[in-house]
């Protein structure tokens, strides 16, 4: 009466089966268990099982918890994910909503052999919280299915972005990373002969799991960080780049890398033809991409028509109607879009743009904060002779404008 096999991959992620396997010896016949499944310390579901293997006195049942993880860590329409934090402030948090510790309890029944009705043979088996975990990933079949490059050092943060990241100095970003382990956060800039010039160390608490830790890695977030050694200055004109590192921080400056060292280059805006979008991307934080080569605004109107006969006045001489419309529109949506395009080169950043087009969580970046949006009618197209990448969306606000309505 034990668990047999657990999960193949600890942290598990939602492209696998996440399979714990059970074996009891029973004199009389089993006929089923239930299993009680937890995530992150709530019940989630309760299912009924049958053996998958019989030899009596020995049955082996078998409990997949892919299901409970993925609905229990799928985005909520009604709620912003947690690794999506404040613009233009300082970002240094969990992300907790992307993360599952995993528990489940197991009891089992067998045939009365007086009465031949279930009855609990008195057994329990308990798999306890803080043992087994998973991620909201999605791993895509030629990758490592054990996620094991974003939680064996050098870990990579969790994005497909490419490296150097592209990003204006006006923009945010929001980077995750695995944590167990990590106790500082290392932020270093250089000038555009990759000269250094400022390094600033900041600490952060051990953690015992792998609960995703996200910071604000775009300029006006890290420009508020509060450094535990030394500085960053991102006011000096000479800083062309900087670098974000997470790993082991014993103050003041001794520092052992445990993550890649990723690296944002500082390029120049076109507020008028850039549109900047967040999203949930396939590993289950969050992402950023800017359309920079052209933005379209629109606003379209949809409605129903709705028709009523004239009335008239048949007192008056000649008769007259009195003002009724006959036609009239009903059901009406006023809604803001926006027709975008940018240019990219590499086959790799397509196909992390992609993770945007098929995001179910998406943001455009204003100046009053994150705004819900839908990415409709995208398209990538890759030309081989030079490998450009063309990539044109329609960008719709989730929330329509406010018409008068009948």
């Amino acid at each position: 009466m034990a668990l047999l096999a657990a999960p193949t991959y600890n942290p598990a992620n939602i492209s696998n089966p996440v399979q714990f396997v059970f074996q009891v010896a029973n004199a009389n016949p089993l006929l089923y268990a239930n299993a009680q499944l937890f995530v992150n310390g709530a019940a989630v579901s309760s299912i009924q099982l049958t053996p998958e293997t019989a030899a009596p006195p020995v049955y082996t049942f078998i409990v997949d918890m892919n299901g409970a993880i993925a609905d229990s860590l799928a985005p909520k329409a009604q709620v912003k994910t947690s690794s999506f934090g404040t613009l233009n402030a300082v970002t240094y948090q969990n992300s907790p909503d992307s993360f599952a510790d995993l528990a489940l309890t197991v009891v089992y029944f067998e045939a009365d052999p007086v009465t031949g009705k279930p009855s609990n043979i008195g057994v329990t088996d308990t798999v306890p919280f803080g043992t087994y975990e998973a991620l909201n990933a999605t791993v895509q079949r030629t990758e490592d299915l054990s996620l094991a490059p974003y939680l064996i050092a050098p870990r990579q943060f969790y994005t497909n972005s490419p490296t150097p990241y592209n990003i204006c100095s006006t923009e945010n970003y929001f980077l995750s990373f695995a944590p167990l382990s990590v106790t500082g956060i290392r932020v270093q800039t250089f000038d555009a002969s990759g000269v250094l010039i400022d390094t600033g160390y900041k600490v952060k608490a051990s953690q015992t799991t792998q609960e995703p830790f996200t910071i604000g890695a775009g300029v006006p977030q890290l420009s508020g960080l509060t450094y535990d050694s030394g500085a960053v200055n991102f006011g000096n004109p000479n800083v062309a780049s900087y670098t974000i590192t997470a790993g082991i921080l014993i103050l003041p400056s001794t520092f052992f890398d445990i993550t890649e060292t990723k690296t944002f280059k500082l390029v120049e805006c076109c507020e008028r033809t850039s549109l900047r979008v967040h999203f949930l991307n396939r590993l289950g934080l969050s992402d950023a991409f800017t359309f920079t080569a052209s933005k379209i605004e629109q606003e379209e109107n949809n409605s129903k028509r709705g028709r009523v006969p004239l009335s008239w006045d048949y007192t008056a001489s000649p008769p007259t109607n009195i003002y009724d419309r006959g036609a009239f529109k009903l059901d009406i949506i006023n809604k803001t879009v926006y027709q975008v395009e940018s240019k990219i080169y590499g086959k790799a950043e397509g196909a992390f743009i992609a993770e945007l087009f098929s995001s179910p969580e998406t943001y455009i970046e204003t100046a009053g904060g994150l705004l819900p949006c839908i990415i409709r009618n995208a398209s990538i197209t890759t030309g081989d002779s030079i490998n450009l990448t063309t990539v044109k969306a329609t960008i719709e606000i989730a929330v329509n404008n406010s018409t008068q309505q009948y």
